[in-house]
């Protein structure tokens, strides 16, 4: 499956990718933008909840801003979803668990201690990055630089996504190789974030994150999956000060393998 998966973002970043289907592909939907209708309507009532609690300032318009501004290219496939404001709105799930993680994200990232850049390891196409961007700037959390790591191929789909946004993007941000773990970021007291990817990769890569990167990381969000053989008991492997952890929401994992939110 991965092996697919890098090949097709190989092939079509040969292209410009601004008329690609890539969202909606099969070879790239065993990856990425896979959320379901059913978890798209739990992450609508956790975005309502999380505004009505954490973040007064952001409206529905702001959030269906953000859905139209990420599905805009890539062709995703779209379903329809009633907001508690009773608007009908058509959008790909994943940009509804992408507005969810950005905001839990910066209110995490705003307590921790003055850290003004972020590093995340496997990034998809950025589309968690523009949320933070959009967000961000609504929230007045700054953030300096925004570091990506993940490999070649889609580094390059990336940029050339990332692109495709200047008018919104407030975040200066590089791509860097995964061969490389995070070795040449000179930048101290990172914000790491890896969802989905982390606990997936093999123990050899994962143990060169550890040595090359996460020294320079001072706090954290990860989505931690269990169903890797690697237990949420082990996050002492991250060598730092868990703050908290609680299953995701929603779940989308299995109950015998259930994913969390580990923040540190």
């Amino acid at each position: 499956m991965y092996n697919s998966y890098l090949n097709f973002v190989s092939n079509i970043t040969k292209n410009t990718i601004s008329n690609s289907n890539f969202k909606s592909n099969k070879n790239y939907n065993g990856i990425l933008e896979h959320v379901s209708n059913e978890q798209g309507k739990q992450y609508i009532k956790l975005i309502n909840e999380t505004i009505t609690t954490l973040f007064p300032e952001i409206s529905f318009e702001n959030i269906k801003d953000f859905i139209i501004i990420n599905d805009k290219y890539g062709i995703p496939q779209k379903e329809h979803f009633t907001f508690p404001d009773k608007t009908t709105v058509i959008c790909s799930p994943t940009s509804l668990r992408y507005v969810y993680h950005s905001l839990i994200i910066l209110n995490y990232y705003k307590l921790s201690n003055n850290t003004k850049n972020i590093v995340e390891v496997g990034c998809g196409y950025g589309g968690l990055f523009l949320g933070l961007c959009y967000f961000s700037k609504i929230l007045d959390i700054r953030i300096d630089h925004y570091y990506f790591i993940d490999l070649p191929e889609i580094c390059i789909l990336i940029d050339n996504y990332i692109s495709l946004h200047k008018d919104i993007i407030n975040i200066s941000y590089s791509t860097h190789s995964a061969f490389n773990y995070g070795s040449e970021i000179e930048e101290k007291n990172l914000f790491l974030i890896s969802n989905y990817c982390f606990t997936e990769i093999e123990k050899e890569y994962r143990d060169k994150y550890i040595t090359n990167l996460l020294p320079k990381v001072t706090n954290g969000f990860i989505i931690w999956q269990t169903v890797f053989n690697l237990p949420i008991t082990q996050t002492n492997i991250l060598n730092k000060k868990i703050y908290k952890i609680e299953e995701e929401k929603p779940q989308t994992a299995t109950i015998q393998n259930k994913n969390y939110f580990v923040y540190f």
